[in-house]
């Protein structure tokens, strides 16, 4: 489980001149053979209508295009005709791309296109993570435009439990991979075990409130290197599910209703193992990696604490207090008691 409050995930898809013009022509069809476009991933807890690129880069920001009519005038780099048709705007054609190429249920929030001299830039903009430790093969974010933020916000956080099992289990093959212990993989195996039952009541929290869920999406990926599944390990199980685990304690304390304190009494009790769990991972990464690559783990792990206070900071909801969810002044004071007791003290 991990954190959404006011946080933002804005993966970036990046696109020849060519496949972007497609997207343009409405045609956002590439062969099955691994030949996509490249995503990557990655949280701000900054409005991504207001990132760039680096490089020589001209950027335009997508969620500001308000032009309507003929989109024919909207034109990509270099000498593109719209004979044959009208091209969609940028707006569209950026809303496009997300869709096709992040999260097909849901609409980014906001979304960029920075254009260079051989390449595109896609960032779309969306809601970070309600719950559940993330991992690289997890492909979908769950977002709902339900009427009651409470329920949409459970709906998520039903997504991102599921999306955690996933998580887990590529976690442990890709540590049995490079000769993890048996005990970690056990446990790593029984942390995924836990989000199944997790995913399920948070799941039916959701529904009574006439929220949908969407399931996860995932893709099959190569054993990544140590450094990367270190530093991954870092921002989602040292930060996220350790910040989670005190979350989940507040909300079994304060939510409105028995059944969702006595819900989330039980998530808590998980969360905190996973949390423990998450440093077990860490010991044993830092062990297998040399000084940079220890170093580039730390470094992410500051970044991830300033990102979830950035993010508490810039978030109110009174909707979601019926859930327990510290309101931004209390869920700030939280967290950095966490980081003087725990974070500022990790090597």
């Amino acid at each position: 489980m991990g954190t959404c409050q006011g946080a933002q995930y804005a993966p970036k898809v990046e696109l020849t001149p060519e496949e972007y013009a497609e997207f343009q022509r409405n045609n956002p069809f590439y062969p099955d053979d691994g030949s996509h476009p490249t995503t990557s991933a990655g949280e701000s807890t900054t409005d991504a209508s207001t990132g760039t690129t680096d490089g020589d880069a001209s950027t335009t920001d997508a969620s500001t295009d308000t032009t309507d009519g003929d989109a024919s005038t909207d034109t990509t780099d270099g000498d593109e005709s719209t004979t044959g048709g009208e091209l969609l705007s940028e707006a569209e054609t950026c809303e496009l791309v997300c869709q096709y190429m992040v999260d097909e249920y849901e609409k980014p929030q906001a979304c960029e296109v920075t254009k260079a001299a051989n390449k595109v830039i896609v960032e779309c903009a969306y809601p970070a993570t309600c719950g559940g430790r993330r991992h690289a093969c997890v492909t979908s974010w769950g977002e709902r435009a339900e009427a009651d933020p409470a329920g949409a916000w459970l709906a998520r956080a039903a997504h991102d439990e599921a999306a955690s099992v996933h998580a887990f289990h590529e976690l442990a093959r890709e540590l049995a991979a490079w000769g993890a212990p048996a005990e970690l993989l056990a446990r790593i195996d029984a942390a995924a075990a836990d989000e199944v039952r997790h995913a399920e009541v948070v799941a039916n929290a959701a529904r009574v409130r006439g929220a949908e869920v969407t399931p996860p999406t995932h893709v099959a990926l190569a054993v990544r290197e140590l450094q990367a599944i270190a530093v991954e390990n870092a921002v989602e199980g040292c930060v996220r599910e350790t910040w989670a685990a005190l979350a989940a304690a507040h909300q079994a304390r304060f939510a409105a209703e028995p059944e969702l304190r006595a819900m989330y009494a039980e998530i808590a009790a998980d969360e905190a193992r996973h949390a423990e769990l998450a440093w077990a991972i860490d010991a044993w990464l830092m062990g297998q990696l040399d000084a940079a690559g220890r170093e580039a783990v730390a470094t992410a792990r500051r970044a991830a604490i300033a990102e979830l206070l950035a993010s508490l900071a810039g978030f109110e909801e009174p909707a979601l207090h019926t859930l327990g969810l510290p309101p931004a002044v209390a869920a700030v004071r939280l967290c950095g008691e966490l980081d003087a007791a725990l974070w500022s003290r990790a090597a």
